[in-house]
């Protein structure tokens, strides 16, 4: 029998949002029906939020971009089928719901979000517009129901309103939690509780949710709307209103989307942990250290996306509310407009996507000490790491602030390659921070202090550069070795409380070269660049800026008023390049492995909960085609960002390819 995993389980909320999409585009749902906005009925406490205004028109618009007319080519149709047939599935087995009925049902707006109510259980809520679907919608609220507890549910019902609520229970699932915790797997027993859901139809809405209390809430609402609303807060209100002034004619957008991003991790930390949450006492969380630490002035985020109405496929819309002023590590995130963004030569035109930004090193460095030592849960410790790094006679007598971070410009970069044929290791990535004029000596023989006296790093020569990597790992902790440059105590400080601390180019290599400090995620490929920057004659004909598809996005960004505008980051990608990884391995079977950032979405998605194990790919992509017979569908896409007085504003967009 499967596991049934209802709404509490579902959750954190991008994994519902993600197969919603999925299911908007397979079926064709019913015109829209005209309804309360679902940003007024949600309430003031809502942290997270997702709304399709229309789930009829996005779908039509969908099949006009290059993924939907992907789907839609007979070459796709056994993989097709093959999505289809796993989205039920994990709708079934996950969320309590079928994909069916996601799809169906809703004649207007869909919106889910995480609602927080002070003194109460945080929850997710999902209400779908029904308007005329009465007979429709109670007949599948009774055939689920009927399903579910066929499969070992209970079922039992209350009245709110004069409405029956059904209350769905579900057994407790009997499983070990894999995680990964400085490099090294361990087993976590999960202990077994209830889950439950509950579902009402009020009132022309299709009311979902895994909090009774929430659940009567927002009925309460749509019977008889009482205090501020998501659509009164101020921060709301202030990303749309960025968002949308930008749209042209202010059409409509599909999609909307916000989020009060500490508040949010917060409360699902609260709701999918649980007792373990109690367990842990006093001890600050790292949302509740980050608004300690000052980024209590990010007020919230969120953003709009169209989809074939404009002159691009699709534009997203992203804008981040600050307020000032900033204190503390808030001040880390100062990011210097600038209109210097053409790339250098030795950019090759054969990479995935590069990207640009401006920082200030010394801002973030400057500022970063009082969050370590609340993270590290001691205070002064990261003033010792660098007092240790400066006078132990046994480390590397280094100054760190002076003899390395007063090298750095405010300009980085990074590209991303992958190697064919295409394997899950295929990605190559490279960043360069461009140094202060003249300080390349300097920030060299800095490196060297640092790096020769690591006993995890060794150093290669390649031509005249110098390349530190890592040592073959042959100790236990040496995941973090080499990445965070931090003495053994500190380290071990750091594992201690890291969920699944992030390893940084475990297998790359670091250098100084042509006026850039630059890290790479593998060697091999890190002297493909330093040959280029050794013969930028020989580079500047096969440079990324002379490729149709960069100049074409370049084009596209000068329409919208970049050439002379400062801005802070700028992205150009190749979709078909970006995505190709995943496809392949999607066919290989090798999708669970993919490091890819779409590979990850997908396998949010597409794998299985709670493995003991490797973990499986459910998709079968053997029958889908070989990638060059379809690449033809993908084109390009593009993103800048801009800082503003009360925030960050940021644009995507997509192009199709020409010649389709």
């Amino acid at each position: 029998m499967p596991r049934l995993c209802p709404i509490p389980r579902l959750c954190p909320l991008p994994r519902l949002c993600l197969t919603l999409l999925f299911a908007a585009v397979m079926f064709v749902p019913p015109l829209s029906a005209a309804s309360t906005p679902a940003d007024r009925i949600f309430p003031e406490a809502t942290k997270g939020f997702l709304s399709i205004r229309d789930l009829k028109e996005f779908g039509e618009q969908w099949k006009q971009t290059q993924f939907g007319q992907l789907l839609e080519d007979p070459l796709m149709a056994d993989f097709k089928n093959e999505i289809q047939k796993r989205l039920t599935e994990r709708m079934e087995t996950t969320f309590g719901l079928t994909l069916d009925g996601i799809s169906s049902l809703p004649s207007g707006e869909v919106a889910f979000g995480m609602v927080a109510v002070p003194n109460q259980v945080p929850g997710f809520v999902l209400t779908m517009d029904v308007t005329g679907r009465r007979a429709e919608t109670d007949r599948y609220l009774a055939d689920l129901t009927q399903k579910l507890v066929g499969a070992g549910a209970k079922s039992t019902t209350e009245t709110h309103r004069e409405q029956q609520i059904t209350i769905l229970t579900f057994p407790p699932p009997d499983v070990q939690t894999p995680r990964l915790l400085g490099g090294t797997r361990i087993e976590i027993t999960v202990e077994p509780i209830e889950q439950t859901a509950y579902y009402m139809f009020f009132q022309d809405v299709l009311i979902a949710s895994n909090q009774m209390h929430l659940l009567k809430l927002i009925a309460d609402r749509i019977a008889a709307p009482a205090g501020r609303s998501l659509a009164d807060v101020e921060a709301y209100q202030v990303v749309m209103k960025r968002c949308i002034d930008d749209i042209p004619n202010r059409i409509p957008p599909i999609i909307r989307w916000y989020s009060e991003p500490l508040d949010y991790g917060e409360s699902v930390r609260t709701l999918l942990r649980g007792p373990a949450v109690q367990g842990r006492g006093q001890k600050p969380t790292i949302f509740s250290i980050l608004k300690q630490q000052g980024l209590d002035s990010l007020q919230g985020i969120g953003g709009v996306i169209t989809v074939k109405t404009e002159a691009q496929e699709s534009v997203s819309r992203t804008f981040i509310y600050t307020k000032k002023p900033y204190r503390l590590a808030m001040r880390m995130l100062n990011f210097p407009d600038n209109t210097n963004f053409t790339p250098p030569v030795w950019m090759p035109s054969d990479l995935a996507r590069s990207t640009t930004f401006y920082v200030d090193p010394m801002a973030i460095f400057d500022n970063i000490g009082p969050f370590a030592d609340a993270y590290i849960d001691e205070v002064g410790v990261w003033a010792d790491i660098l007092d240790g790094l400066k006078t132990d006679p046994f480390g590397p007598r280094i100054d760190v602030r002076e003899e390395l971070m007063l090298n750095l410009g405010n300009r980085v970069m990074g590209i991303t390659r992958h190697e064919k044929p295409i394997t899950p290791e295929s990605e190559s990535r490279v960043v360069a921070v461009e140094l202060r004029p003249g300080r390349e000596p300097a920030m060299r023989a800095g490196l060297e202090k640092l790096l020769d006296s690591d006993p995890d790093m060794q150093a290669i020569m390649h031509r005249t550069h110098k390349i530190w990597h890592r040592k073959p790992a042959n100790v236990a902790g040496q995941a973090l070795a080499g990445t965070v440059l931090l003495p053994t105590a500190q380290r071990s400080l750091l594992e201690e409380d890291a969920e699944g601390f992030p390893t940084i180019f475990p297998d790359g290599g670091v250098t100084v070269a042509g006026g850039y400090l630059l890290a790479a995620s593998d060697v091999d490929y890190l002297k493909v660049i330093l040959n280029r920057l050794d013969a930028p004659a020989e580079a500047a004909s096969s440079t990324i800026s002379t490729a149709a598809e960069y100049q074409e996005v370049e084009r596209i960004f000068a329409g919208m008023g970049l050439t002379n505008r400062p801005h802070f980051f700028r992205v150009f990608a190749k979709t078909h390049e970006t995505l190709r990884p995943t496809y392949e391995l999607l066919r290989k079977g090798q999708m669970a492995e993919s490091q890819s950032a779409v590979g990850k979405l997908l396998n949010m998605v597409f794998l299985p909960d709670d493995m003991t194990g490797t973990r499986q790919q459910l998709l079968d992509g053997s029958t889908m085609p070989e990638f060059d017979k379809i690449q033809h569908y993908f084109g390009k896409a593009g993103i800048y960002g801009i800082t503003e007085a009360n925030g960050y504003f940021i644009k995507g967009f997509t192009v199709e390819r020409e010649g389709r």
